[in-house]
């Protein structure tokens, strides 16, 4: 075979390669959109539908149920009462419509402010409630059908590359699975925590397979602080979460495990905010649109249960996020009703308006402050893969 012919046969066989990577990619792409949008519906959904249920149970008016923000697209159909429920143009929120939400709506009857504090207290309340508790749901659903995480994976398998670490430094992906370490075959996700974590700032050749194909890289894992056995000790990380198998157990143990999750799940968001607000925080643990959509993208690789799994824990921390006592979120109507508790009277309009749009800045400067940090993070290559 002549060199031209050669040279031909492999020029054909690199351009398919790259046709199949580009398919691949935009499948992927689509596939990431179709998920993150549902994500949004579907937890927007809980979320407002936790305010709508507890208003109608107090006998308010709920004039719309909308899923998304900006212009109607659909108009789906009015329900008993006099809802329209309706789908908007951005898939990014949502809201309830009640008369007498806003300061300077009259007070009608059937409107939010003609009902009394307590009745307005849950209303607000149900709304970050229903976003656990949904986040709860899912959890006891991926356990009834996909089964609980399991100890027993035969198969290091990377599920996430933590940002700024180790092993996204290294080029490491969600989906690559471990082959050896040093030379020496590795079998199970703790045989190789264990290896990693006595080996800590001292580099060790990772054999690792991607998409059928082998390749090797070398890593230093990172030295950190931690507690094991109740005792303080220096231990070696690399920055990545490894996939587990799942394995059917009994109902109990599912309802038992999502109870820990969903606990787990608000402590620990709990404690980033009061880290992040204490200054002891790191811009990874916050994150705008763009890394809820690295996130998605990357749990997408691994399939629906991990999809649904990293909406559970969304759901939850949307609940929570959403009683930080700022105005125009639903903690900062909480912290009003309080006030209003103790004072034994209603603020004034003009003094509701004053609080909803200092709210309004404090949640408009938030949102530009993590959008910045997350076009950093893109730039640097330091979001989640």
């Amino acid at each position: 075979m002549s060199t031209t012919c050669v040279w031909m046969r492999r020029f054909w066989c690199e351009a398919i390669d790259a046709f199949r990577d580009y398919e691949l990619r935009i499948q992927t792409m689509w596939l990431t959109i179709l998920y993150l949008v549902g994500i949004f519906t579907l937890l927007v959904a809980a979320h407002e539908l936790g305010h709508m249920w507890v208003a109608k149970r107090f006998k308010m008016k709920v004039e719309e149920f909308a899923i998304g923000i900006g212009p109607i697209l659909l108009r789906l159909w009015r329900g008993r009462g006099g809802t329209l429920y309706t789908i908007r143009a951005f898939p990014v929120g949502g809201f309830v419509k009640i008369p007498g939400m806003m300061p300077d709506e009259e007070h009608l009857e059937g409107s939010f402010q003609s009902k009394p504090l307590h009745a307005r207290f849950l209303t607000v309340l149900a709304g970050p409630v229903a976003s656990v508790l949904f986040g709860f749901i899912l959890f006891v659903i991926i356990g009834m059908t996909a089964g609980l995480p399991s100890l027993d994976d035969r198969t290091p398998q990377v599920r996430m590359v933590m940002p700024d670490s180790p092993a996204q430094e290294a080029g490491l992906r969600t989906g690559d699975v471990l082959l050896a370490i040093n030379g020496e075959p590795v079998e199970t996700t703790e045989q190789a925590g264990e290896i990693i974590r006595a080996n800590a700032n001292k580099p060790l050749q990772l054999t690792m397979e991607r998409e059928g194909e082998t390749f090797t890289i070398t890593i230093t894992p990172r030295e950190v602080d931690a507690e094991i056995d109740g005792q303080p000790r220096k231990i070696g990380q690399i920055g990545v979460m490894w996939h587990v198998m799942r394995k059917k157990e009994p109902f109990h143990q599912v309802l038992v495990h999502a109870g820990l999750m969903t606990v787990g799940m608000s402590v620990a968001i709990v404690d980033g905010l009061r880290r992040m607000i204490f200054g002891q925080g790191n811009i990874h643990e916050v994150g705008s649109v763009i890394s809820i959509a690295s996130v998605t993208n990357a749990t997408a690789r691994l399939g629906l249960v991990e999809v649904a799994d990293f909406a559970a824990k969304f759901s939850v921390m949307l609940g929570i996020i959403n009683l930080l006592p700022i105005p125009v979120l639903d903690g900062g109507y909480l912290l009003i009703f309080t006030i209003e508790a103790l004072r034994r009277r209603k603020l004034s309009p003009e003094a509701m308006a004053r609080v909803q749009m200092a709210g309004l800045v404090i949640v408009l400067m938030i949102f530009l402050t993590v959008f910045s940090l997350d076009i950093y993070k893109l730039i640097t290559g330091k979001l989640i893969r």
